[in-house]
This record gives structure tokens, C-alpha cells and sequence, in this order.
């Protein structure tokens, strides 16, 4: 569940997810190492969070976190709901170690956000990854790349393959808060240094209430974020479609008919040479 808050009358929102669930669902799906676990947990929490503030239906975000680590590069899906899927190059990587979200993500590369609103070309935002903890770096491309100063604290907690708690609070003032008001927000977001043992002791709702009810608070709707692929039989099939009825033919008859995989919830499709013919009358 993500809860949200409006302070100071208008001038930040606070966000507290707790994201356990969907980090279980991942696992269960991808069949994630711990320290991968950790790292998928923490990308899909944030893409938990941006995709909730999406009003159209059709809203679409996509994170691709590449910093060159052990894990290989990340694709994280969300869309409007905070309906989040994603995957990543090697999803056992580090098996049997104990190593850290930096090893799995590395820091030599970038990450990259694009926001399809349904216009004409989608929004796409760049910005280098700080140090490929996650947190830091969607911190630094929230201040850099769309202006929003903001503070991002992530955690996932991991106990024989299985996550025990897993989320985020993230904290975002807007253009006209106060500097006075920045440093009181500052200085509570600095307790926040393990927040998958803080969600273990207080629900989303209760740490809302503990550290931010006394700033002139006006709660926003709860919103119920899941781990939920989009895929489909007939968007594959729209999918090959684009092939063109000769090439899509030839490799039905070549291969004994197609079989696609969706790498997000790891479900395959199969489609016989007659299936193939089928689609194009």
C-alpha cells in the first residue's frame, strides 16, 4: 500500500510504500538471488511510486537502470496504479553471497526514465547513476532532471530467499517550500537510514502520523500497488503481426511455429504454423 501527504499546506508530499508483496511476487516469478532481491525490491518500490501519480489510464513509465554490475542491466515497468513489473539481466547473480545493491547494479552507467502520456513523443530523462545504491541515484534524477529536490530512502529486508519487508519513503518539497521548511523535512528524513526495520515496527500509516501529522498535513487517496504484468496472448499476437505475413510464415514453418516469452512474468506463448497463418486472414 502507498500512503500519501500533502504538508505544510501544500508545499511537499511525503510518500511511505511498502512494497513486501510485489518484492515477494517478483521473487516468486523471476526466482531472484538475495542480493538481487534487494536490488529489484528496491527499483520496483520507486517505480511503484512514480507510476501512482499517473492520472490517464494509458500512462506508461519505464526505468532502465545499466551501471555495469553484476546483475546486468535492469527494466522496470509501471502503469497508472502503481501496477509494476520488471526484470533483470542476470537474476541469480551473486548466488550464495551476501554482497551489496551497488555490486548488483554497478555506478559506470546511467539511468534512464521515459514517460509515454499518450503524445506524440514520450518524455525521456536521462541522468548518470551516483553510486548505483538506488537510492541515491533516483535522488539526484528526480533534483536534476525534472527540478523536484528529493529526498529517497529504500530498503528491502531478506530472510532465507524470502523478502520480509520491503519499501520506501520518498519526500519531495515543492517550488515554494521554504528553506526553513527544507531543513525541518532534512533533518526528519535523516532517521530514516533502515527503513525495511522502520516498516517492521510502524505501518506506512503510523510513520506518516509519528514523524510529519504535526506539519498541517492533508492525506491523498491510498493507493494499492501490485506486481502485475500487462501481457497477453493478443498483443503478441499484434506483436508478430509486424513481421509481416512472409517473414512471420517463414519462421512459424522453420521453427515448427513460434513460441515468445515475456520476460516481465516469464509466461510463454506458443502460436502453431496454422495459429500464424490464421492471424493474417
Amino acid at each position: 500500500m502507498i500512503k500519501r501527504a500533502i504538508l505544510f499546506g501544500g508545499k511537499a508530499i511525503v510518500s511511505v510504500m511498502d512494497t513486501t508483496d510485489t518484492v515477494n511476487k517478483a521473487i516468486e516469478i523471476h526466482g531472484f538471488s538475495t542480493s538481487v532481491a534487494r536490488a529489484m525490491g528496491k527499483a520496483l518500490t520507486v517505480a511503484a511510486f512514480m507510476s501512482a501519480g499517473f492520472k490517464g489510464l494509458n500512462n506508461k513509465l519505464t526505468l532502465i537502470i545499466d551501471g555495469n554490475g553484476k546483475g546486468g542491466k535492469m527494466v522496470i515497468c509501471g502503469d497508472c496504479g502503481a501496477k509494476v513489473r520488471g526484470y533483470i539481466e542476470n537474476p541469480t547473480a551473486c548466488e550464495g553471497e551476501d554482497v551489496d545493491v551497488k555490486t548488483i547494479v554497478g555506478s559506470d552507467g546511467a539511468l534512464n526514465v521515459i514517460k509515454d502520456f499518450g503524445l506524440k513523443e514520450p518524455y525521456n530523462g536521462l541522468s548518470q547513476l551516483v553510486n548505483g545504491n538506488i537510492d541515491e541515484d533516483f535522488a539526484y534524477y528526480f533534483t536534476v532532471s525534472e527540478q523536484l529536490p528529493s529526498a529517497v530512502a529504500l530498503g528491502v529486508k531478506m530472510d532465507g530467499g524470502k523478502c520480509v519487508k520491503a519499501g520506501g519513503i520518498i519526500v519531495q518539497p515543492m517550488p515554494n517550500c521554504s528553506e526553513e521548511e527544507i531543513f525541518i523535512l532534512q533533518d526528519i528524513v535523516s532517521n530514516f537510514t533502515d527503513v525495511a526495520a522502520l516498516l517492521q515496527e510502524k505501518s506506512a500509516q503510523e510513520i506518516i502520523d509519528f514523524y510529519f501529522a504535526h506539519f498541517e498535513i492533508s492525506r491523498l487517496p491510498d493507493i494499492a500497488e501490485e506486481y502485475k504484468c500487462s501481457c497477453s496472448r493478443t498483443r503478441i499476437e499484434e506483436m508478430l503481426l509486424t513481421l509481416g505475413q512472409q517473414q512471420a510464415i517463414e519462421i512459424a514453418k522453420s521453427q515448427g511455429g513460434i513460441q515468445v516469452g515475456c520476460e516481465f512474468c516469464n509466461k510463454k506463448y506458443e502460436f502453431s504454423i496454422e495459429d500464424v497463418q490464421r492471424m493474417f486472414k
